[in-house]
């Protein structure tokens, strides 16, 4: 709720950014001055053309000279230097950093470059050296090396599947021979994506690295995309273990099945009958939409192979059991802006989002002519010890250190400051070369530190952002100000709440109004005789419990329900009938019994309660409170307006 407020307030109540230095002064509030520039931008942005409450400058003036009267108030109160507006703001200013502290050009070109890829499947065979997950320079060596010699072996003229099941590391390459079959674009991860695209047919790639170590690959083949397919399928599942007699009732599960469906049986009760894939049988089958390289190859071609919706493929073996397939649905690769939604989401994900960073960095060091002294680390190597990996390492005297480690900008970083930002790092890490760990940090601290000196210039570099920024600053003090000095006040002011309803009673009027009853009496109560006795009703004489004991003593439960109301004319259509007549009206038909109308008299306009019109009442008060305040506030911060300037201003 106080964000969307505050969304509000900062959508009415745009404060000012870079302004012009020669646009003249239009208004002075207390010490500060306005232009007539900044004021003309603000009051352009709140009425546009297309505003529902678009007002003339005169009219806004009077909004704005408010609103910097509040704002500044606040900030003589020192509300913007309270811990939980420095929070808030510091967490509004993240928000709005972030989409200035990304790569966006690299962003389209990546998204670009998925589509592209994503008209081609690619068939591929690959050997993979693995590395632990921080390897020791020796072991990266050591496996560079290895893979190379893997590769001079197939380039020798040996088979790549008979070298793959000598030497990968892949556990399926021994089933596979390194073939992956057919994938796609996100099917891969990046890395191996890229050398995958880019490797003509038939050749084999240089050795490349991925998260999981040294590969090399061969790319079998390159087809146009196959595009999405959505089936319902049901599974009879075989097993390496089973015996010979268990995997022919396996087969003749799947026929008997296969051949119910083509005598008519439902493709979906027989699926939540008998396959042994429960995720989809719950489902009478249906799967989601697939592409490929998401299913196992004999499964994902048997799918694509079935051409008109609806037909039945069938049984099709893979290693893992029957398969009966009904295609639901083809589709291909739509265009680029259909498919823009999911190319976006899909490259904020993975291997992709390290190379926009990367690129972004670069950028970023180019822009600002970054440069390092990189000899200002060997203090830093010299000082790490095994407490760094346990995370209670201490800088010490290094944290003095003044030498230039690194400059960006204006900025200059010193040896000093990274040994601090070393001890900052709490985090236990497995024993590693240490040497490697304070590079792995120094780049973490690298990117951390050009990223918060960007961050410091985009005001300089982005206006807009300046401006949105400003706006929730003062968006923030409005919010709580008024919050204080006006909503919350009138709510809590019990004494003051009253006595401005006291002082303004002729204000709150309930309009002449028909006082009447209503007699709901359940079936078989004698409401004839009730009927009878409006006038005693009427009068007050009796009430629903004297009628109850006079005409329900028989019943368990009360059968009549008598109803006070005091209604304006329109306001009930049973009451309107009886227009304003006095007495008993003609009886009417309820769910569960009858009922009648008795018009007792008219009662004179009145004025409310205070509870009557509560909310009102709050409302208006606090206005009241708002305008009071205002005027103590002009006292305080005077307003002098140069009303020739405003008048020669063009409000379109």
């Amino acid at each position: 709720m106080r964000k969307l407020l505050l969304s509000l307030v900062v959508s009415a109540t745009l404060v000012a950014g870079l302004y012009s230095q020669d646009s003249p002064v239009l208004l002075t509030i207390g010490n500060e001055e306005v232009t007539l520039g900044e004021f003309e931008r603000i009051y352009k942005k709140n009425n546009s053309e297309t505003s529902m409450n678009r007002q003339t400058p005169e009219e806004y003036l009077d909004l704005f000279i408010n609103f910097k009267l509040k704002v500044m108030e606040a900030e003589a109160l020192g509300m913007d230097t309270t811990q939980k507006f420095i929070d808030e703001l510091e967490g509004y200013r993240k928000q709005l950093a972030r989409p200035y502290l990304t790569d966006n050009e690299t962003r389209e070109e990546m998204m670009k470059e998925a589509y592209e890829r994503a008209q081609y499947d690619i068939n591929a065979s690959h050997i993979l050296i693995k590395l632990p997950p921080n390897p020791e320079p020796e072991d990266t060596l050591a496996a560079y090396e290895r893979i190379m010699e893997i590769r001079d072996r197939i380039m020798g003229g040996e088979a790549f599947e008979v070298v793959a099941r000598a030497t990968s590391d892949d556990a399926s390459a021994q089933r596979n021979g390194g073939n992956l079959n057919y994938f796609t674009v996100f099917s891969m991860v990046y890395p191996f994506e890229n050398v995958a695209y880019n490797t003509p047919v038939g050749e084999v790639s240089m050795p490349f690295r991925s998260a999981y170590g040294y590969h090399i690959l061969k790319v079998n083949d390159r087809r146009p995309a196959r595009g999405q397919v959505k089936v319902s399928h049901i599974f009879i599942r075989t097993t390496e273990n089973m015996t010979d007699e268990e995997k022919v009732e396996a087969y003749e599960k799947a026929q008997m099945v296969y051949d119910s469906l083509q005598h008519g049986a439902d493709f979906g009760r027989m699926a939540r009958l008998y396959s042994e894939e429960p995720n989809s049988a719950q489902n009478g089958g249906e799967i989601p939409y697939f592409g490929t390289g998401r299913m196992i190859p004999e499964f994902e071609d048997a799918c694509f192979a079935i051409e008109n919706q609806g037909d039945i493929g069938e049984p099709v073996k893979s290693i893992i059991g029957w398969h009966i397939i009904k295609l639901i649905d083809k589709k291909g690769i739509g265009s680029y802006e259909e498919m823009q939604p999911e190319l976006q989401e899909k490259i904020n994900r993975g291997g992709r989002t390290e190379v926009r960073a990367e690129k972004f960095m670069e950028r970023l060091k180019e822009e600002y002519g970054f440069s390092e002294n990189l000899s200002a680390l060997n203090p830093v190597y010299a000082a790490a010890d095994s407490t760094l990996l346990e995370g209670t390492w201490k800088a010490g005297e290094l944290a003095l250190d003044n030498e230039i480690l690194m400059t960006i900008g204006t900025r200059k970083v010193t040896t000093g400051e990274f040994a601090a930002y070393l001890e900052s790092q709490h985090n236990r890490v497995p024993k590693r070369n240490l040497a490697g760990y304070v590079d792995e940090l120094y780049q973490k601290f690298t990117l951390e530190t050009v990223m918060e000196f960007e961050e410091s210039k985009l005001p300089e570099k982005y206006p807009e952002y300046k401006y949105v920024y400003e706006e929730y600053h003062d968006g923030i003090l409005l919010f709580d100000i008024m919050d204080q000095k006006v909503w919350s006040k009138a709510v809590t002011d019990t004494a003051g709440l009253e006595a401005y309803h006291q002082a303004h009673r002729e204000a709150y009027m309930w309009p002449e109004r028909i006082e009447a009853y209503q007699v709901s009496c359940s079936e078989g109560a004698p409401v004839d005789q009730i009927r009878k006795a409006y006038k005693k009703i009427a009068k007050g004489r009796w009430d629903e419990h004297e009628l109850n004991d006079r005409f329900c003593a028989n019943d368990t439960i009360d059968c009549i329900t008598l109803t006070h109301l005091l209604v304006v004319d329109g306001e009930n259509e049973r009451v309107d009938q009886l227009n304003r007549i006095q007495g008993p009206g003609p009886l009417f038909e309820e769910e569960d019994g009858s009922g009648f109308i008795i018009i007792q008299g008219i009662r004179p306009p009145e004025p409310k309660e205070l509870d009557e019109a509560r909310g009102q009442i709050t409302s208006d008060y606090q206005n009241y409170l708002e305008s009071e305040w205002i005027k103590t506030l002009k006292e305080k911060y005077p307003v002098e307006v140069n009303r020739e300037l405003l008048s020669g201003m063009n409000p379109s």
